[in-house]
């Protein structure tokens, strides 16, 4: 009599293991950080006022950032050196900035602009691939930097795992003793749209698929954070790293985190690989919040 013949699981159960171990792995996975210096050799302090105003301004950055130091050459760009936007990049080249510091509708001084950067900022940040640091207000109605030292930092996105740029020019301007908040708000709104996209296939849980989707969504970013503070410590870094990873409405959760936390400096990402204007988020944040300094990459 011959042995029964070998029993195989049907195609479809194979496929839900396979599923299975796949997703264990990804939930292995852990977004790795490589901590590095920002090089800051050179700093362009662009005005379109005075050579005086200009060298006092240069003088108030100075005073509130105080990562910079003796190294660090400083340059003032002011307002009779340009007359529009291609001949301020021309200037820049020159110059070779690591960083340059301006403030939103540079000579606007007729208007009271709103919901804008102004074409200054707009080109900047997209044409050049120095960082841009931008002052509080606006060059017609500038606002002044705060009176003591900047002591927090705050890097705002909605996509934190993996962005090592991000966080080491956050960590690049965070003082000794000072606070860096990595935060990650996940749309909530969105969310909401994809579960209920969910919730009209019957063959899936809605509530399961809900609540293990937004874990996962968390998870990534939470990993990360807990990956950054870890390497920052072992690079001896002296400041307190602290984790915001939550689901919002972004722009009224950042807004709101700035003002309960007295935020000096948001860090946010301005590049965009599928677009020419400014990411969205990024320039959202730019145009609402235009009480505190804003490093834009």
């Amino acid at each position: 009599m011959s042995d029964p013949p070998p029993q195989h699981e049907p195609p479809d159960r194979r496929l839900g293991a396979i599923d299975e171990f796949e997703s264990m792995f990804k939930r292995a996975e852990r977004s790795p950080f490589h901590y590095h210096e920002l090089p800051i050799g050179t700093v362009a302090v662009v005005t379109d006022g005075s050579p005086e105003e200009a060298a006092a301004l240069a003088d108030q950055v100075r005073d509130h950032f105080t990562r910079f130091d003796d190294r660090t050459t400083w340059q003032t760009v002011p307002g009779d050196r340009y007359q529009n936007v291609n001949e301020l990049l021309d200037v820049l080249r020159d110059v070779g900035p690591d960083l340059v510091v301006t403030s939103r509708c540079l000579f606007e001084k007729s208007l009271v602009p709103q919901h804008t950067l102004g074409v200054y900022v707009d080109v900047l940040t997209q044409v050049a691939d120095f960082p841009v640091l931008l002052l509080p207000g606006t060059a017609p109605q500038p606002r002044p930097l705060k009176a003591e030292p900047c002591r927090e930092v705050m890097v705002v996105t909605d996509h934190l795992a993996g962005d090592d740029q991000l966080v080491n020019a956050a960590a690049r301007f965070c003082p000794p003793g000072g606070t860096l908040v990595l935060c990650h708000v996940e749309d909530d709104v969105a969310f909401r749209r994809h579960v209920e996209a969910i919730g009209r296939v019957p063959q899936i849980n809605t509530d399961q698929a809900r609540e293990l989707i937004a874990e996962q969504l968390l998870a990534v970013a939470s990993h990360y954070v807990d990956a950054c503070a870890a390497e920052l410590k072992r690079s001896d870094r002296d400041y307190t790293v602290e984790k915001v990873v939550e689901f919002g409405h972004r722009i009224v959760r950042y807004r709101t985190l700035a003002d309960e936390r007295k935020v000096d400096l948001l860090v946010t990402d301005t590049k965009d690989e599928d677009q020419l204007a400014m990411q969205g988020l990024a320039y959202a944040l730019s145009v609402e919040i235009t009480d505190v300094p804003q490093l834009l990459l």
